[in-house]
């Protein structure tokens, strides 16, 4: 019998933790041949080099798309998206692919998404359907149109799918796969997550004074909000400068507006040298722990309102990154406001921790992801409008 050639393309470490047990249980499979494609800023040196995350997990890529133009502003992230469709359209041409597998709503799940359906290959993308701020929102619902299989990772967001016209029969919702890594994670004490640290930590003596009262701080550009950027995280380290709490923080993703963030963040950790350690990336296992660790979790990233959840950490987020996507009683919302941002860690001090909550499904999405890919039928590449 034919295997199914499934082809995933992943473009950085978050995105990689949402395909990473679906992928495991692709390569497992007898019936599915796996290619996979790596792009984006899983190979940039400045961002971790993140590729070498996926070698580790037996996941050598065939591919590897250099298509990141250079600079800071929405021209470079579009002319990005154009470089990409080029390349992944000739591997797409060579390889024939049953199935490219897509994951949120990156500008390069754009180029995949695009250059799949152009070539009449069907698309299956994972986490459409929910609702977020900054030109994500406007990449996850097109992409949704682009699709022809959907895994949303919750009832909300399927039925979301379902009102932009998508076939029900074409609708899975079994949740999202970065929380079987949540639950796979090994459970660290917070002395055993110091040991495991001290290789990633190059700032010496700083692990001495990294206490349990710690915030991780993970905050990443708005592209729709690009010229008010530097304004905007300005009131965020004017907050963080209130406390004397060691600080965790991950390097801003690629998105425009990154500049003046990072600027932002090299201006604070030289005025707060002892205080802050800011990091390209942490394997899963520790960044779980981190999440399970941390007093407070501050900044607008995806994982504050969902995998955050499931570990009962107090979160802050802040800004309209987030804004519609579904949270839990554990994250406080503030805007861009020094004293609103202070005043909510303070509150999330006091709270300490929270009840698990699990509204992104109960594990084993990867599993089940995956064998609706390998077995769904491939029907009729034309797709149809449905009310």
């Amino acid at each position: 019998m034919k295997k199914r050639k499934i082809c995933v393309v992943t473009n950085s470490r978050s995105d990689y933790v949402r395909l990473k047990t679906v992928m495991l249980e692709l390569k497992r499979r007898s019936d599915v041949e796996l290619v996979t494609i790596v792009l984006g800023s899983h190979l940039l040196s400045d961002f971790g080099s993140t590729v070498e995350l996926l070698i580790e997990d037996g996941f050598a890529p065939n591919y590897r798309i250099f298509s990141k133009v250079d600079g800071n502003e929405p021209v470079s992230m579009a002319r990005s998206v154009g470089l990409a469709t080029t390349d992944l359209a000739t591997i797409f041409y060579n390889e024939n692919p049953d199935i490219v597998v897509v994951h949120g709503d990156r500008y390069e799940t754009l180029a995949v998404a695009s250059a799949a359906a152009l070539m009449n290959i069907h698309v299956a993308h994972i986490q459409g359907g929910e609702v977020t701020g900054t030109i994500d929102e406007h990449i996850r619902h097109a992409v949704t149109k682009l699709a022809h299989f959907h895994f949303p990772s919750n009832k909300d967001a399927a039925e979301r799918i379902a009102k932009l016209g998508e076939e029900e029969k074409n609708i899975f919702n079994l949740g999202c796969p970065s929380i079987d890594l949540i639950q796979s994670a090994k459970v660290m004490t917070f002395a055993e997550l110091k040991i495991a640290l001290s290789e990633y930590v190059k700032k010496e003596g700083w692990l001495d004074t990294f206490t349990e009262d710690f915030f991780l701080v993970l905050e990443h550009p708005v592209t729709t909000e690009f010229s008010d950027t530097r304004a905007h995280f300005t009131e965020v380290f004017d907050a963080l400068g209130s406390f004397d709490n060691p600080i965790m923080m991950l390097w801003p993703n690629v998105d425009a507006g990154g500049e003046a963030l990072v600027d932002l963040i090299n201006t604070f950790e030289r005025e707060h040298h002892a205080q802050i350690g800011v990091f390209d990336n942490f394997p899963n296992d520790i960044f779980v722990n981190l999440m399970r660790h941390a007093s407070v979790m501050i900044g607008n990233s995806s994982s504050g309102v969902r995998e955050a959840s499931y570990l009962g950490t107090p979160v802050v987020n802040v800004g309209n990154r987030q804004e519609g996507r579904n949270r839990t009683k554990n994250v406080i919302d503030v805007p861009y406001d020094a004293k609103q941002i202070e005043k909510s860690i303070r509150a999330q001090l006091k709270r300490n921790t929270y009840k698990k909550e699990m509204p992104y499904g109960k594990g084993n999405s990867g599993k089940r992801i995956a064998e609706k890919l390998a077995t769904v039928k491939l029907s009729n590449i034309q797709k149809r409008i449905t009310f």
